[in-house]
């Protein structure tokens, strides 16, 4: 998943990607205009100044797609945009043989333009260097109009005077560019609230892919999405089906395998099976070591949650066989696994404060299923049922292994192995 950093860096490079592409495709509608309707210029001179900069734009915009010197090249193409098409101006004004004062009236108007499109890079920085640039170069533009003697300083009757007159009024030139200067105000604002509307946005895109770490993806959005209440300390009983797993042998494998190798190991079981989990509509209550604690329909409503653990506990045996084969194929011995899985009413619900909550489910069925789940040792089973689940799941081929001993329980339930394949049973 993107972070955020990642995203507005991504969206900060389409940005200039386009204001790059914008800027080349204006001048050369620039170049076409001046070639065709002003006779007076000089195809060398339009060639000289347009080339150069159509070659700098050009290496600037495959920097930014390969997402190289992003900001850098952003920078610099803002600047080019002023050099490489504010020459054309004072091309096409010679070419008019007017006063200087065409220069001013004329503008700068693809510069607003450009000025919209840095907008949409998400970062402030760029609208605000557009608008200095644009204002430089209309100051000049100012100056060379005051510095031209056919220029006349217009009264205001003559505010509307046509644009290749000789009159420059001063009043609307203070206007349009106090326009200037607030356009740029409003669209650098404009780019920081949208910027940080993107980053809360982002957040909660990675919050929510955060919490689908520890659910399966429909409980993620029931938690993303939920009310106050369901975010307050406290529960409820609820009929939930527990499955606990554990890796047999797991400290004398640890210790043959070492640190590096052992935690590699645990991450590509923990997420296979944690899949197989998530497949089911379960959810991952904790990781106690090497073991997985997962719940079915502890967060809300849920059809079948007993078939879903089963099928969940025959997923997980087929992801083992898998790992095994990987295993055996790379010259390391086959490792096994244990599943319990029980059923019934637990409380359920968020402990700890309201500022550090933990959602987890409590209760006997916590505690049954993994006594069911050591009880594996003894009867030699990969996969143990309570009677709850298999009364839940009448179709699921299990055999009765009697009431084995279970430490800490006064009466134990009967419990059947897990003897076929139990694809089908839930409806995933």
């Amino acid at each position: 998943m993107s972070t955020t950093a990642e995203v507005l860096r991504d969206r900060e490079a389409k940005g200039i990607a386009l204001f790059i592409v914008l800027e080349i495709v204006g001048i050369v509608a620039l170049v076409l205009g001046i070639l065709v309707f002003v006779s007076r210029a000089s195809p060398l001179a339009v060639l000289a100044i347009s080339v150069p900069g159509l070659l700098v734009l050009t290496g600037l915009l495959v920097l930014v797609r390969r997402r190289k010197w992003v900001t850098a090249a952003g920078l610099v193409a803002m600047a080019v945009s002023i050099l490489a098409t504010g020459p054309f101006v004072f091309l096409e004004w010679e070419g008019t043989g007017t006063s200087a004062a065409y220069l001013v009236k004329t503008g700068y108007p693809m510069g607003l333009v450009l000025l919209l499109v840095s907008a949409t890079t998400l970062q402030p920085l760029y609208p605000v260097v557009v608008t200095v640039l644009l204002a430089v170069f209309r100051g000049i533009l100012i100056s060379v109009a005051l510095d031209d003697p056919a220029t006349v300083m217009a009264t205001l009757p003559t505010w509307q005077e046509h644009v290749m007159g000789p009159a420059l009024h001063l009043g609307r030139v203070a206007n349009e560019t106090a326009f200037l200067l607030g356009t740029g105000a409003i669209v650098g604002f404009s780019t920081w609230i949208a910027r940080r509307t993107v980053i809360s946005a982002a957040r909660l895109e990675q919050a929510a892919g955060q919490l689908s770490r520890y659910f399966s993806p429909e409980v993620a959005e029931r938690v993303a999405t939920a009310d106050p209440d369901f975010l307050r300390p406290g529960g409820s009983l609820r009929f939930v089906a527990v499955l606990v797993s554990d890796i047999g042998g797991f400290t004398a494998l640890s210790a043959s395998m070492g640190p590096d190798a052992t935690m590699r190991f645990l991450a590509d079981y923990q997420k296979r099976m944690t899949e197989v989990i998530f497949r089911n509509g379960g959810s991952v209550d904790k990781f106690i070591g090497d073991g997985i604690l997962a719940t079915f329909g502890a967060t809300g409503a849920m059809p079948a949650p007993c078939a879903r653990a089963v099928a969940t506990a025959q997923g997980m045996m087929d992801a083992l066989q898998a790992i095994n084969s990987e295993r055996l194929a790379a010259g390391a011995p086959p490792i096994s696994h244990r599943i319990g899985v029980h059923a019934g009413e637990a409380m359920v619900g968020n402990v700890g404060s309201e500022d550090r909550l933990e959602f987890t489910v409590i209760g006997d069925v916590v505690n049954l299923a993994n006594r069911i789940e050591q009880a594996c040792k003894q009867t030699g089973d990969a996969v143990l049922l309570s009677a709850a689940v298999v009364e839940a799941c009448p179709d699921v081929p299990a055999m009765s292994r009697g009431r084995p001993d279970l430490a800490g329980i006064d009466t134990p339930p009967e419990l059947f192995a897990l003897t076929g394949p139990a694809r089908g049973i839930a409806p995933c």
